[in-house]
């Protein structure tokens, strides 16, 4: 039981986090078509590797909860 807990606040920590990077990404991308910069379009790459990082991680953390 103790060990489920924990994985369901790890998996809530990534979750929230995850919903963060969503409304970054968003917004940025809405700012995108005003500021054309290589530097915006990096920071917006870089917060959608991590985003997508953290959606593979739910989806372990799903997966191991499960078993």
């Amino acid at each position: 039981m103790r060990l489920t807990k924990r994985r369901s606040k790890k998996l809530k920590k990534l979750e929230e986090e995850h919903a963060y990077l969503d409304r970054k990404v968003k917004e940025l991308t809405k700012d995108r078509l005003k500021d054309r910069s290589a530097e915006s379009k990096s920071i917006l790459m870089r917060l959608k590797k991590t985003k997508l990082a953290l959606k593979d991680a739910i989806a372990k953390a799903k997966s191991t909860l499960t078993k």
